[in-house]
């Protein structure tokens, strides 16, 4: 744990993810002081081997119509796109319910409404902290590029395309000739696209937040390596938070601790349905793969990304507890679908991660303050989503705790809707 001044911060921020790092950066340009604690470092979590993905153009949530069917799959294919595992399999029905409830049409199109609020101008937001020289390094804007194996598209797919209209989100569909064009490195085994342009991502989400981070302790922003087991309270007032090493004293303080936050969320008077949904990555160093867009496989539920680690294959997703030592046939059956992706063999040096996103039923996060003590904020739960709604949260977040007006569409992401 790092030295820290008995002085406490204006703001303490708990979780040191793209999420908390963004949120520190935001509160910091606003005038406030900040100290920023993690148990593990910068980056440590989804932050280091996500899919990279940044889409101001995206809005399709989790749940949509027609998972029901799907589920019993979830529970007994070990290769699917969702899997339960057994560990879990009791504990995840209350979850897997209100995911039911989720992806009605009238609860997916507000899901749907909510993440276009949220993403809006994230890749700019990151070009506007980073300036132009990191931006041109970091991050890329081909578009997203999701390929599918069937001539028709199914139930969920043709919700979402309703989705992207009713919102104005642009995209274009794909026929296999061009697809060809576009993407030659892809198997024939694809026969249609669709095109979501405006949609980019990062070449390492790793080396994203760090530059980030960095930005924050240069210009004078404090960090202590330590993780945080409760919060300390005086008067029936919060006052500090509680480490194996010490207290730390505080005047506001915002949760961003990404899947760890829905234990610390309970004691600051706030019960949500957060989940593990793991996920996991295989990536090939100098693989001769390259591609020239971000790539969802629609069909399997994975996605193939170029960055500058190499060919990352990420995705799929894994119900269990976060404690849960990790399902490596993950990443077998990752490797697996992939080897049919393209029409070259994977090749290179091959290592894996996983990690857990910190996932609630309806796709959307928690962006409000604690019903028991007025200077806790919660900013966690941004599922696979957490680099496109890190900016406008971080913004959202600080206006709370600055006093400025607040948009209506705030509601969308209160704790209460999970009473």
């Amino acid at each position: 744990m790092q030295e820290m001044s008995s002085t406490p911060a204006d703001v303490v921020v708990i979780g040191a993810g793209i999420v908390g790092v963004m949120t520190a950066l935001e509160l910091q340009q606003s005038g406030r002081s900040v100290l920023l604690i993690d148990r593990d470092g910068p980056a440590s979590g989804c932050s280091f081997g996500n899919g990279g993905g940044i889409g101001p153009n995206t809005c399709i949530p989790f749940a949509l119509p027609g998972i029901l069917r799907q589920i019993p799959k979830w529970y007994l294919d070990p290769d699917g796109p969702v899997i339960v595992n057994p560990g879990w399999v009791l504990r995840s029905f209350p979850w897997i319910w209100r995911w039911l409830l989720s992806s009605r049409e009238s609860d997916a199109r507000r899901s749907a409404k909510a993440m276009q609020y949220l993403y809006e101008g994230c890749l700019d937001s990151y070009r506007s902290v980073l300036g132009s020289v990191l931006s041109a390094d970091l991050l890329r804007e081909q578009g997203y590029l999701y390929v599918y194996e069937s001539e028709t598209p199914g139930r969920g797919e043709i919700f979402a395309m309703a989705l992207r209209r009713e919102l104005g989100i642009p995209f274009r569909q794909i026929g296999s000739a061009e697809l060809r064009e576009m993407e030659p490195a892809l198997s024939p085994v694809f026969r249609r696209a669709t095109l979501l342009p405006g949609n980019g991502h990062t070449t390492n989400p790793k080396r994203l937040v760090d530059a980030l981070f960095e930005r924050f302790r240069t210009a004078g922003g404090r960090f202590s390596r330590a993780e945080v087991t409760g919060f300390a309270t005086e008067n029936g007032e919060l006052c500090g938070l509680t480490t194996p090493e010490g207290a730390v004293p505080l005047r506001q303080v915002v949760l961003c601790a990404g899947v760890w936050s829905g234990g610390l969320a309970g004691k600051l008077g706030v019960r949500v349905p957060l989940v593990a949904e793991r996920g996991y990555h295989v990536t090939y160093r100098d693989s001769p793969i390259r591609l020239n867009h971000k790539i969802m496989n629609g069909s399997r539920g994975f996605g193939a990304t170029s960055m500058e680690t190499g060919l990352q294959i990420t995705g799929t997703v894994e119900l269990a507890d976060i404690a849960m030592p990790p399902n490596w046939d993950r990443t077998e059956a990752l490797t697996r679908m992939a080897e049919k992706m393209f029409v070259a063999p994977l090749e290179g040096e091959r290592s894996r991660w996983m990690g857990g996103r910190p996932s609630l039923p309806d796709s959307l996060p928690v962006l409000d303050r604690s019903p028991r003590f007025g200077n806790a904020f919660l900013n966690f739960g941004h599922s696979h989503w957490g680099l496109c709604g890190a900016p406008r949260s971080a913004r959202l977040v600080a206006d709370m705790i600055l006093g400025r007006p607040l948009p209506t569409a705030l509601g969308a992401y209160a704790w209460v809707r999970f009473k």
